[in-house]
């Protein structure tokens, strides 16, 4: 039987992440969790100049380049295993498994506690598209699709209507009557601009 995966959203602020990699799959999993407030350490025996640029920018991210050790997954939160060597992925993950700590092996599935998400930002709304670590070419290209369907500058549209709807809340405290209006505004937009009833 094929169980379906939970999609999360994770809070990382101050959690310990550990890359094992310093190539196109670090740098990739570094943009991910560049804004997360994540506590991150790369290990890695060479380094692609993407990622040292990528690096050079967050002078709190600590990063060695040497192997890996077993020492090296100790009290870490999360842990990706960027690396192109199968054996090493496999034999880390069973070593971070009996530690209780989850494990993304880059581009292969079998060796993953959890697969990341394409993900698409319009201000504080966030989209995650997954294809369960099988296809992640599909997932960049359907987010590429949302990017083009909803352009930069609708990311402050997003901004003022949730702050509207904070605003909003103060003014009408009473939960039923801010809904009929939020209901109203929903109703004014949908009649004017997408001619629904």
């Amino acid at each position: 039987m094929n169980f379906k995966k939970y999609p999360i959203f994770l809070n990382l602020e101050n959690k310990n992440i550990l890359i094992v990699g310093g190539g196109n799959a670090c740098l990739e999993k570094l943009v991910g969790l560049e804004y997360t407030g994540a506590k991150l350490h790369v290990i890695s025996i060479d380094f692609s100049e993407e990622v040292k640029s990528f690096l050079n920018k967050y002078p709190n991210s600590k990063v060695e380049q040497r192997a890996v050790l077993e020492e090296d997954l100790n009290h870490r939160d999360i842990i990706f295993l960027a690396t192109s060597d199968p054996d090493t992925n496999r034999n880390f993950r069973k070593t971070a498994k009996e530690k209780g700590i989850w494990v993304n092996s880059v581009d292969d599935p079998k060796n993953c506690d959890f697969y990341s998400s394409s993900s698409v930002s319009i201000g504080p709304v966030q989209f995650a598209i997954s294809t369960d670590g099988k296809f992640a070419g599909v997932s960049s290209i359907l987010r590429k699709l949302f990017e083009e369907i909803l352009p930069e500058e609708d990311h402050e549209l997003m901004e003022t209507l949730f702050l509207m709807r904070r605003n909003l809340k103060e003014i009408l405290p009473e939960n039923a009557e801010r809904r009929k209006v939020l209901k109203e505004i929903v109703q004014n937009l949908n009649s004017k601009y997408f001619h629904k009833p």
